[in-house]
């Protein structure tokens, strides 16, 4: 417990390929996991340009690329691996297939290197810069023989200082201030590409949903369920697929993050007294549109398409898995749109699913599917009819939304196995949770043809 204080509060945070591992599309000696109509797929596609570096940043080479294949093969041109991998030097997730690279916006900077690094990310490499830079960082290091000697001591003194420091308000404080001319230090590294400090941190939170989504996919294509079984292999991608439309729906939870979004999560209302507000502005481009449209005249997310922090972008931490409702005993809070420094220890702050995603979540999910497909006869239990499908709703908002996130500062993280279980169960046509999801995915199907 104590190294794990240390490695993610007083030095820089890193992450192992290991936690993250996926089956990359490699050349040379490692097996191809590419098939032929990937192949064709990708052949034709336009050159993107991507930027690759090695964990030290010390050489860094301009790419053009237009498939996994492709980019790892030129990037094993400039960095000889026996064994090359990709990860996004923005977080640290290894990038294994076409699908997600396509998803990425041109000139992603990637890390090369084998299956088992511990990878340093951009907030990484910047931590370690500036503690090097800063004698006050540097001392940090005088205290571990302290904090290894007196733990319970050092977390009492952390949170009295960030007590302390969330207390004094200073007078040029550049919290309130949005634009990257008005605080150009706060735009150093990641953010450069950015031109607010709002659309900075919307972006985060979509990283940080498509995270789940993908890991959530990774979890149940692996499963011996959709290797073997055809109709469990289709049961399963029509489920990914309607995730995906409902992600659009609600623009990824963007406004998770975002100090602009007019609607504030119920438990950031108890705790400043606020009056709820409506609900933040819908995305302009027409697809997005039309599925949010549909969302928000169901009320299907509307009640989750919230923000987690106040209009000055203040964050507080909504405490442990073990403390009742939303309250956190230490009091951590912080607010990232204040300062450089404090935009990277934010990375810090996780948001915790209650029931769990892993181990609950989505083996609840792959169970249901085995029984759709091994038992269609099966009935559902609200209204007695033959189940024609699972609650992707209910599973959707589980893994991705508010509903059953907390956003809580690493020490509050409990990683302790709990015994909640999952929400998900199996419809039939007369459940209205099936009627609004087929509408859904019919409203994005009628608008793509038109």
């Amino acid at each position: 417990m104590l190294s794990y204080i240390r490695d993610a509060i007083m030095s820089p945070t890193t992450r192992s390929s290991s936690n993250n591992k996926k089956i990359s599309h490699t050349t040379g000696d490692v097996v191809k996991d590419v098939s032929s109509s990937e192949s064709r797929g990708t052949s034709g596609a336009p050159m993107r340009g991507y930027k690759v570096t090695d964990n030290e940043r010390t050489r860094k080479y301009g790419i053009g690329a237009n498939s996994m294949e492709m980019l790892i093969a030129k990037a094993k041109s400039k960095f000889p691996l026996l064994e090359l991998h990709l990860y996004l030097a923005s977080d640290g997730f290894e990038v294994s297939d076409d699908e997600y690279l396509k998803s990425l916006p041109a000139q992603t900077l990637f890390i090369v290197s084998g299956p088992d690094a511990v990878i340093t990310t951009d907030a990484d490499f910047e931590f370690e810069k500036m503690r090097q830079q800063s004698p006050l960082l540097k001392v940090a290091d005088i205290f571990y023989d302290f904090i290894e000697q007196h733990p319970e001591k050092f977390r009492r003194m952390i949170t009295e200082y960030e007590h302390q420091k969330q207390r004094r308000v200073l007078d040029n404080s550049k919290a309130h201030l949005s634009l990257k001319a008005e605080h150009v230090e706060w735009f150093t590294g990641g953010e450069e590409r950015f031109h607010s400090k709002e659309e900075a941190m919307a972006t985060r939170a979509q990283t940080r949903v498509r995270g789940y989504y993908y890991k959530a996919k990774e979890e149940m294509t692996r499963n011996p369920l959709y290797r073997q079984n055809a109709k469990a292999r289709q049961v399963i991608n029509s489920v990914l697929e309607k995730f995906r439309y409902l992600l659009i729906g609600c623009d990824f939870f963007s406004m998770m993050f975002d100090r602009n979004c007019k609607q504030k999560h119920e438990f950031l209302q108890q705790h400043l007294g606020e009056e709820e507000t409506d609900a933040g502005r819908i995305p302009s481009k027409r697809l997005r549109q039309v599925i949010k449209e549909y969302t928000k005249e169901n009320c299907i997310l509307d009640e989750w398409s919230t923000s987690l922090c106040s209009d000055l972008g203040d964050f507080y931490c909504q405490g442990s898995y073990s403390e009742n409702g939303n309250s956190c005993s230490k009091q951590h809070t912080i607010n990232p749109y204040a300062s450089r420094e404090n935009l990277i220890l934010f990375q810090v702050w996780n948001l915790d699913h209650q029931i769990e995603l892993c181990r609950t979540i989505l083996p609840a999910l792959v169970a249901n599917v085995e029984e759709l497909v091994s038992h269609p006869q099966t009935k559902c239990s609200l209204h007695k009819k033959q189940v024609v499908d699972i609650s992707v709703l209910e599973y959707f908002l589980e893994i991705f939304s508010l509903k059953n996130l907390k956003l809580v500062h690493i020490v509050c993280h409990e990683k302790a196995q709990r015994s909640n279980r999952s929400n998900g169960r199996l419809l039939c046509s007369d459940c209205h949770e099936y009627r609004i999801v087929q509408e859904l995915m019919e409203v994005q199907v009628d608008n793509l043809t038109t």
